[in-house]
């Protein structure tokens, strides 16, 4: 069974003023320089793919309403391996994007996982957050755009090896039938 799902842009926009644009595009053909920090993140990158190296640990939690699924391991893990979180946010960055258009998608059941990458250095739990699915078109968001783990194998066995599961991969994400 497959389903029809129409893919739209993810990407955060910003209403920018005309005055604003006019203004930048004047300091730049008169040879200004730039004011803004070397850590400023650009537009066309997502800001977690610019701040992997400050990467301390990431928290995974599943989301799956009802008790239709089984699962081997507990609804939240906390990898405190900051090598391994960054390991999980490389994969994540290099997953390919997703194109706009219609997809046909194998049936997407209600199990999603949060993950969240505690960011050294920023306020509060300084946190930027992703959501995967391991089911249906197994995208992964909370990038500039979607990205896919369909074509990505790896991006499951490296979450769960990150999060000290044995063998691990796309199904032991998505779970097994509790009847």
């Amino acid at each position: 069974m497959t389903t029809s799902i129409r893919m739209r842009s993810l990407t955060r926009c910003a209403v920018v003023p005309i005055s604003l644009i006019a203004a930048l595009s004047l300091a730049s053909s008169a040879g200004a320089s730039s004011t803004s920090s070397a850590t400023s993140p650009k537009k066309s990158e997502a800001y977690l793919c610019q701040v992997i190296p400050r990467v301390d640990r990431l928290i995974v939690t599943r989301d799956a309403p009802g008790n239709q699924f089984r699962f081997t391991f507990p609804t939240v893990v906390t990898v405190t391996s900051a090598k391994l979180a960054r390991e999980v946010a490389t994969s994540a960055c290099g997953l390919p994007q997703v194109t706009h258009g219609v997809y046909y998608c194998p049936a997407e059941f209600a199990v999603s996982y949060k993950l969240d990458f505690v960011i050294r250095g920023e306020k509060g739990m300084g946190g930027e957050y992703l959501v995967a699915n391991p089911t249906g078109c197994e995208l992964v968001t909370g990038l500039v755009t979607a990205r896919s783990t369909a074509s990505r194998p790896g991006f499951y066995r490296l979450l769960g090896r990150a999060m000290g599961l044995q063998h691990a991969g796309r199904s032991t994400f998505a779970g097994s039938s509790s009847s």
